[in-house]
């Protein structure tokens, strides 16, 4: 079914990768371009992490005082029994509140005065674009194209958010400035649990989320995080056993040409045995999958929850 996205103005300033394909020669050839000349990683080291530092567990919501300006009153057609229909286009450029484009999905109920674990998905290198007229692009792969393909479940109660990386050149994946202003602006902007914050994202996706991991080791932000086929050594580097500090599972295939497998197996095997206390870290490795490690593992096909996992965790 073809996806259908109503197309709203707003603004975003974020950044992420796409999903270089497996088979696309051009989007391998990108992201070796990016890699370290030592380990093949991919670099982090032009990661900006300054004016990160706000607290994800502030809560900027309109419980008192004036209404926020930023908050956004999300309007479903009455009709809507899809999950399709459920996703808007976000587009950048029409609000003072975020810089960046964005895919956005709110789950049943949404507005009834709950507030809703909010999930952020970050996409692969193939799916930059300018946030605007490339904005559908972020619906390739992943969660959205769940959404998008009324593959979704709709008990799941998550509010989905998905940011366009503007990225010129397109080597760059997700970073952390970029990923931390779209969490401020998500509490304002939405009915978030800011108890409940969670982050996924595959390949590029998942470099950008190992590196924001890495740069917020507090306790106070993402309560756990889903990381698929991407390289977390040069995180891993950096933070150490800190990088357990939220619980972590991470998904690879062992035949992957793209990111290599130690991207995923270096930094969970290291938590695992070099950490005391051990944290609430796990990894599964498919045999023989190459890049797409993420449909599968998304979908649910390989028998893996993810979502009811990233549930059982709260700050």
């Amino acid at each position: 079914m073809r996806t259908l996205f109503t197309v709203v103005s707003v603004a975003l300033a974020l950044g992420g990768c796409g999903d270089p394909s497996e088979d696309s020669e051009r989007d391998a050839q990108v992201v070796d371009a990016a890699r370290t000349d030592s380990g093949g990683e991919l670099d982090a080291s032009r990661e900006d992490d300054s004016g990160t530092d706000a607290s994800l567990t502030h809560d900027s919501g309109s419980d008192a005082g004036p209404p926020d300006p930023c908050h956004i009153d999300v309007e479903i057609p009455a009709d809507c029994t899809t999950s399709s229909c459920r996703q808007i286009e976000r587009r950048r450029g029409s609000s003072e509140c975020v810089t960046q484009g964005y895919l956005e999905y709110t789950p049943p109920g949404y507005g009834d005065g709950a507030r809703y674990p909010l999930l952020v998905f970050l996409h692969g290198i193939g799916e930059n674009g300018d946030g605007d007229g490339e904005l559908a692009n972020v619906a390739r792969n992943g969660i959205p194209r769940l959404i998008g393909r009324n593959a979704w479940d709709l008990e799941r109660p998550f509010i989905v958010l998905s940011p366009q990386h503007f990225a010129r050149p397109d080597t760059d994946c997700h970073t952390t400035a970029e990923i931390q202003a779209l969490f401020d602006y998500a509490k304002r902007a939405y009915d978030v649990d800011p108890s409940r914050i969670y982050l996924t994202g595959l390949s590029c996706g998942a470099i950008g989320g190992w590196n924001y991991l890495a740069a917020h080791t507090d306790t106070q932000g993402v309560a756990a995080a889903v990381l698929i086929a991407g390289d977390g050594r040069g995180a891993w580097s950096r933070a150490m056993c800190d990088l357990g500090r939220v619980p972590i599972w991470a998904f690879h295939g062992d035949d992957d040409p793209t990111v290599n497998v130690a991207g995923t197996r270096t930094p969970i095997t290291n938590l695992m045995t070099m950490c005391d206390p051990v944290p609430d870290a796990d990894m599964v490795i498919y045999p023989g999958v190459r890049h797409d490690s993420w449909t599968r593992t998304y979908d649910g096909s390989a028998g893996h929850d993810v979502y009811a996992w990233l549930l059982e965790h709260t700050r």
